[in-house]
């Protein structure tokens, strides 16, 4: 069944994939090349991902109410952007290594993803004012202050830095607590950690009949007048307390 499954879900994945890169060129003709700063453009990208979502077979399950502003998530795997994107129309920090991955690689480039690059000050001073200008044009912004994926069963340091458009920008922050579960056991094929490539991991995925993803949405905090320190142990503890109240799927 499990081989079954990946050989139908695979070519639609292609299919699918491929329909993203047409409507995000005759977008760029259409409306500009920035057509993902507009409401509507956000939009656009917000349902084709819950498409993808339904598609690759990622249930996801909302706990609490998505605010604007900047979300603070955990990280456990790329199927987290499609988990929060399908729910929030939002734009993502991410490595610039995911611009070297096969078949999907260049949909953030052209969809507004902010893309971090490892080992430059300079680099992220000035990713840093792209996402203040994005948040103060009303963009809801996403970022995995963990700095990488990890299996989920705990919240891991925070990089504080990466909440510092928060501060500048004098929005409301909201921690994302994510978990998958699988037959309402947590789901070990869900993390995207080690040796793992996306191809692997996405055919992974598609050999099950579903995964659940649950996301928890925190009170939002003022982030203004905030350190970086103070705002990320404010964000970190609240996820701490989520998953000490062993966050699972309701019964």
């Amino acid at each position: 069944m499990r081989w079954l499954r990946m050989s139908v879900r695979f070519p639609l994945v292609v299919i699918y994939m491929f329909s993203g890169y047409v409507m995000i060129i005759l977008l760029h003709l259409l409306a500009g090349k920035r057509w993902y700063q507009h409401r509507w453009g956000r939009l656009v990208i917000s349902n084709w991902m819950s498409g993808f979502a339904w598609l690759i077979g990622l249930r996801v399950h909302v706990h609490g109410k998505p605010e604007k502003g900047l979300l603070a998530a955990n990280h456990i795997s790329w199927l987290d952007i499609i988990a929060i994107d399908s729910v929030v129309a939002s734009r993502f920090v991410s490595k610039d290594d995911v611009l070297h991955w096969p078949l999907v690689g260049l949909l953030p480039k052209w969809s507004g993803t902010f893309f971090l690059k490892r080992g430059s000050a300079s680099a992220v001073s000035k990713l840093n004012a792209e996402i203040v200008a994005g948040l103060q044009c009303a963009d809801t912004v996403v970022v995995f202050p963990e700095g990488t994926t990890h299996d989920g069963k705990e919240i891991h340091k925070f990089f504080s830095a990466l909440l510092q458009p928060g501060i500048d920008a004098a929005t409301t922050v909201q921690a994302v607590a994510i978990r998958y579960f699988r037959k309402g056991e947590p789901d070990n094929l869900a993390p995207f950690i080690g040796e793992d490539n996306i191809l692997t991991h996405l055919f992974r995925v598609l050999g099950v009949a579903h995964t659940d993803a649950y996301l928890y949405f925190c009170p939002p905090a003022e982030a203004a007048g905030m350190s970086r320190k103070q705002l990320s142990d404010v964000l970190r503890d609240q996820l701490i307390e989520v998953f000490a109240n062993k966050f699972a799927p309701t019964k």
